[in-house]
C-alpha cells in the first residue's frame, strides 16, 4: 500500500481509483463496510483501491477542541489498512485553508485531480466550508460515481466513533471489541516510570500512549506483544492513588511470565476486559493482596473457557 500525503499539490497518479473518504478513527465495523465496498467496486471495474483520510481532527485544527484523542493512531490505521490489500492511502494535510474550501473546490482539488472515478462514503458524510457538502453534493458531480453506505447497527444503534468512546469510558471492553470487530489496542514506546511496581513485586512496563483515547481508570486483562511475541498481562490505567498521585494517567502493564529489559521498545497492548475500576488502598499490603487476586484472574481468563472474571 502506497501512502500519499495530499497538501494541494498535483499527484502523479493516472490509474482510475475507487476511494472511501472519511476520518475513520477506530476503523470500526461501520468503517469496514466502506472498505469492503471499495474492494467490491474496484474488483468489478478494475480500479485501484484507496482510502482518503485526514491527518488531524477538523475540530482541533479549527480550535474548537483543545486536544486530539484518537481511538486509533495513524500508524494503527496504516497497519490495519495494509491487511485489507488497498493500493493507496491518501492522507489529506488538514489545515484552516483546507477547511475553508468550498465543497466544489474540495472535489476539484482532492478528488477529480486525483483521478477518482468512484467515491464511497457514509450516509452522514459532510465536507467543505461550514460542512456544506454532503452525499448529494458528491452525487451531483458528473466525473465520478458514488456509493453511499447506510448506517451500520449493533444492538439496534448506529456504530460510530462517538458511541465507541462512550463505551470505552465505561470500561466495557467486550462491547468495544464487538463494535471494532477486533481487539482494542494501544501501542507505544516503553518508558521509565517511578518503579513502584518493581518495589512491591509487580514490575510494570509503562507505555507512552501519546494521544490515545483511553478506557476508564482501572485494571484490565490484556495481552502484550513485544518483538512479535505475545504475553498475558494485567494493565493498570490511572493515577496510582494509593501512592503519591500522578499528574496525568499512566498506562502500565505487569507482564506475566516475563523477565527482560524492554525500555524504549515498541509494545502493543491488546485489551480483553476490565477486572475492576481504580481505587485507593489503605495500605501497600492491601494493594499487594489485591494484585495477587488480579493476577490469578488474568490466568483464569486465558484458560480454555475464556470468560471474563469481572467483579
Amino acid at each position: 500500500m502506497e501512502i500519499v500525503y495530499l497538501d494541494g499539490q498535483k499527484v502523479n497518479i493516472v490509474e482510475p481509483i475507487c476511494s472511501a473518504i472519511g476520518f475513520f478513527d477506530g476503523l470500526h465495523i461501520g468503517h469496514m463496510a466502506l472498505v469492503n465496498e471499495v474492494k467490491r467496486v474496484s474488483e468489478q471495474k478494475g480500479y485501484k483501491k484507496a482510502l482518503m483520510t485526514f491527518d488531524h481532527y477538523p475540530l482541533y485544527v479549527l480550535g474548537k477542541i483543545k486536544e486530539e484523542k484518537y481511538l486509533t493512531s495513524m500508524n494503527d490505521r496504516i497497519s490495519l489498512l495494509e491487511k485489507e490489500g488497498l493500493d493507496y492511502l491518501f492522507i489529506v494535510k488538514f489545515t484552516k485553508e483546507v477547511a475553508a474550501l468550498s465543497p466544489e473546490d474540495f472535489i476539484n482539488q482532492y478528488l477529480i485531480d486525483l483521478h477518482v472515478k468512484h467515491i464511497v462514503c457514509g450516509f452522514d458524510f459532510r465536507f467543505g466550508k461550514y460542512n456544506a457538502g454532503n452525499t448529494m453534493t458528491l452525487q451531483a458531480c458528473q466525473q465520478f460515481n458514488v456509493s453511499v453506505i447506510p448506517e451500520v447497527l449493533y444492538k439496534g444503534e448506529k456504530i460510530s466513533s462517538t458511541r465507541i468512546r462512550h463505551v470505552l469510558e465505561q470500561g466495557n471492553i467486550e462491547e468495544m471489541n464487538e463494535l471494532l470487530g477486533r481487539k482494542y489496542c494501544v501501542s507505544g514506546e516503553v518508558i521509565k516510570g517511578r518503579r513502584i511496581g518493581h518495589a512491591i513485586g509487580f514490575p510494570t512496563a509503562n507505555v507512552d500512549y501519546q494521544s490515545y483515547f483511553l478506557p476508564c481508570h482501572g485494571v484490565y486483562i490484556v495481552k502484550v506483544y513485544v518483538h512479535g511475541q505475545g504475553y498475558m498481562g494485567m494493565c493498570n490505567i490511572g493515577y496510582n492513588p494509593t501512592f503519591t498521585a500522578l499528574d496525568k494517567p499512566s498506562l502500565e502493564v505487569n507482564i506475566l511470565d516475563f523477565d527482560g529489559d524492554i525500555y524504549h521498545q515498541y509494545m502493543i497492548v491488546e485489551f480483553y476486559c476490565l477486572i475492576r475500576k481504580e481505587k485507593p488502598f489503605a495500605s501497600k499490603e492491601e494493594l499487594i493482596a489485591q494484585l495477587y487476586e488480579d493476577k490469578q484472574k488474568v490466568r483464569e481468563y486465558f484458560k480454555p473457557q475464556d470468560k471474563c472474571p469481572m467483579v
